[in-house]
């Protein structure tokens, strides 16, 4: 059996990190290959803390990792799995589960309560693996993707009073009003701020009531981060017209939502009569730390 060595990393480390990381999900089943910029971005926008990040080695060779960020979720001081890798000659040694037990002592000296991650619903492997380390599914999640050309829109459909603008300084804590359900980790508030990615924030106002919606995306690849429309205003147009600016603005082919909580079920209904069509599948789960 190999002898593996445990290790948190440091910031000299991310090269290797990103490397290993391309090595490790070349052959996923959505394979992830993020440029040293794009891995970058991710770094920041999801707040990873390099010395919570775990590392397994063989000899001088990374064999595994367990990106780690660093934050809130809902309330309570969190660590969250940005990405856990193994390259394909070291799999089938248990180094995900070896690796959280290798990180819990830390985590827990350190004040975090709990660990936060998504996996895709089809990775057997992964959310047994997980279950294992004492993770619990919180939550299903759909994300959606549509070309561009094929959005279906209501033309015209919206009213006059309605008015569409971007926002020079976003109302964060008004947003939460119109939401259903909360974003997940990378589309919450404190990701979308932290993020260095160009971003457009999308508002729909009311001559009479103010704010009625909003949308928040990512215009060069089309990725939506949060959508919402105040829930008596629904159905009138806003969130059709709200994607209209959002497609003019665009520059990727297509649109995308990742991660959306399959209890927003007005939301879903809505993308899917849009002709959104749900590519994958992936169960958020959570894991308490006990002192």
């Amino acid at each position: 059996m190999k002898e593996f060595r445990f290790t948190f990393l440091s910031e000299k480390d991310l090269p290797a990190l990103h490397e290993t990381f391309l090595k490790a999900f070349a052959d996923y089943l959505v394979p992830i290959q993020l440029d040293w910029a794009q891995f970058q971005a991710k770094i920041k926008r999801e707040g990873v803390n390099a010395s919570f990040c775990a590392a397994a080695y063989v000899g001088e060779e990374m064999a595994g990792f367990i990106l780690t960020g660093l934050g809130e979720w809902q309330g309570r001081p969190t660590a969250y799995n940005a990405g856990a890798g193994v390259v394909p000659q070291y799999r089938g040694h248990s180094l995900t589960r070896r690796l959280y037990a290798f990180m819990f002592p830390k985590l827990q000296e350190s004040g975090l309560e709990q660990c936060l991650l998504e996996v895709i619903k089809g990775n057997a492997p992964a959310v047994k693996t997980y279950k294992q380390v004492g993770f619990e599914m919180t939550r299903t999640l759909e994300s959606f993707r549509t070309p561009k050309e094929e959005l279906l829109l209501r033309a015209g459909a919206l009213p006059e009073s309605i008015r569409i603008v971007p926002a020079a300084k976003p109302s964060w804590k008004l947003y939460r009003h119109f939401w259903d359900v909360t974003p997940t980790w990378q589309n919450h508030t404190a990701a979308l701020v932290n993020s260095p990615d160009t971003k457009v924030t999308l508002e729909a106002h009311d001559q009479q009531h103010g704010l009625v919606g909003y949308l928040c995306f990512f215009p060069q690849n089309g990725a939506i981060a949060q959508f919402a429309v105040d829930k008596s205003k629904r159905s009138m147009g806003v969130g059709s017209a709200l994607l209209q600016e959002a497609v003019r603005l665009t520059v990727a082919p297509w649109l995308m939502l990742i991660n959306v909580d399959t209890a927003a079920s007005e939301l879903i209904s809505f993308l899917q009569r849009r002709h959104f069509k749900a590519v994958i599948s992936q169960y958020e789960m959570l894991l308490p730390l006990s002192a």
